[in-house]
């Protein structure tokens, strides 16, 4: 495998470093969404182990330094601890002094361009940060994001993220999208764009039961899906997804 042709590529919602066996734990660890854990560091080592040796990781539901995470940065420490040089995390919503919402990448190669897009919907707060790659030709388009919960609000939210794109020849789009594969290839906008998905579902969702695949990677044409899995790390209550990317035909990353 050429690494200057292939980009290795993880999306991750990791429910801010609470791990979640079964349903009940839901309950049982609710506390930890809000208030300090002195268990929070070892529970994060785990994960920073997992994260390593991919080009890029979408990171959804972390942390920008609050009451709960006793004022660690989640996007900081994976980075440091995974060995991932250049990070960038977005706070988009905030609970007071006890939770700072954020995602955010962790990436092995230099980002020329972060911005941030608002995202329509009921309850405000979800966004989308375009992350722009350079390439041999260009640059390449990496959308992450976490979508509504609400199918009407997550078709608004898709629709706005393909128009902020149109500018853009290539790109992939990663995140925690709330929805099965079913409803992101009817979407009219993502279609008439040409957006692909991995051609087998990996279930991520629940991590302790995996049904349903609602962490996704998609490509706009010139890219192919290499391969596509679910990897078996039960700590958040969803399943980390990892794909392997084969750039469009002419295109290669800098070395």
């Amino acid at each position: 495998m050429d690494p200057q042709r292939h980009l290795r590529l993880m999306t991750y919602n990791m429910q801010v470093g609470i791990r979640t066996r079964h349903v009940g734990e839901y309950l049982a660890r609710s506390w930890r969404h809000v208030l300090p854990s002195w268990r929070r560091n070892d529970d994060l080592a785990p994960v920073a182990q997992m994260l390593r040796g991919h080009d890029l990781v979408a990171i959804q539901e972390a942390d920008l330094g609050s009451y709960r995470t006793r004022s660690v940065n989640l996007l900081d420490h994976l980075a440091t601890h995974a060995e991932y040089p250049y990070w960038h995390a977005h706070g988009h919503r905030r609970l007071g002094p006890f939770a700072r919402h954020a995602m955010g990448v962790l990436s092995r190669r230099a980002l020329s361009e972060v911005e941030i897009l608002r995202l329509p919907g009921r309850v405000p707060g979800r966004a989308a940060v375009i992350y722009r790659l350079p390439v041999s030709h260009g640059h390449i388009a990496i959308v992450v994001t976490h979508l509504a919960l609400g199918r009407t609000d997550r078709a608004r939210q898709l629709s706005h993220i393909v128009q902020a794109t149109q500018g853009d020849e290539h790109v992939i789009l990663m995140g925690d999208l709330n929805c099965d594969e079913g409803e992101l290839e009817a979407h009219p906008v993502l279609r008439e764009r040409g957006f692909i998905l991995p051609a087998e579902p990996s279930h991520s969702y629940p991590s302790w039961r995996p049904r349903r695949q609602i962490d996704h990677v998609l490509v706009t044409p010139g890219f192919r899906l290499v391969s596509a899995s679910a990897t078996p790390f039960g700590w958040s209550d969803h399943l980390p997804v990892q794909v392997d990317v084969e750039l469009p035909s002419g295109i290669i990353l800098p070395t």
